[in-house]
């Protein structure tokens, strides 16, 4: 019997873009506290929602959540942004660092990310995760860059949107790389 269960992609979709959205309109209906309150308070819900639909948490928005939590406590405690801007940074290089322990241990982390949605050999594996790697430093650069050179507003669309887009992007740019590495499964008649 399979205890695993699957969320419904419409609840799915709120529960990982809900918070940021939130964040986005509070942030220019109320300003940068109360949209750092209700990503908090989004995420937790966010969250709850998805552990009593699955049973589990994935370990990447677990620690985002943390991270939220904890740092957004700490821009609300002390009314400074920077501590969620710098978040944000420490998400990408938590993540560029643990892809990298992986690559030490020659155990290419993103495999268990994506090896349900396609097959490649272990040194494709490996190159896909430099590559994922070398993305979330780039964005934990631009993060602080964006914020110091151009201010709040910038970067909370920025993050909003610039992120997101990024992502789809750098993603759409290796399925060139996947495809030419795909391992077609063996057809049984």
């Amino acid at each position: 019997m399979n205890n695993k269960r699957k969320m419904d992609s419409r609840i799915k979709a709120a529960v990982d873009f809900g918070p940021l959205l939130i964040f986005f309109v509070a942030f220019y209906t109320q300003g940068i506290m109360a949209a750092t309150g209700a990503i908090i308070v989004a995420t937790l819900i966010a969250l709850t929602v998805s552990y009593i639909l699955e049973r589990k948490l994935a370990p990447m928005p677990l620690v985002s959540g943390i991270l939220i939590t904890v740092f957004g406590g700490v821009t609300l405690l002390l009314q400074d942004p920077i501590y969620l801007i710098l978040k944000t940074t420490i998400f990408y290089v938590m993540a560029a660092g643990t892809l990298g322990v992986g690559l030490l241990l020659d155990k290419p982390f993103i495999k268990y990310l994506f090896q349900q949605a396609f097959v490649l050999p272990h040194d494709a594996w490996r190159n896909l995760t430099w590559r994922w790697m070398v993305l979330f430093l780039f964005l934990a650069g631009i993060n602080v860059a964006v914020y110091f050179t151009l201010g709040l507003q910038i970067w909370v669309n920025f993050k909003v949107w610039g992120v997101i887009a990024i992502i789809i992007a750098f993603t759409m740019a290796q399925v060139p790389f996947i495809a030419k590495n795909q391992i077609e499964p063996e057809t049984t008649e």
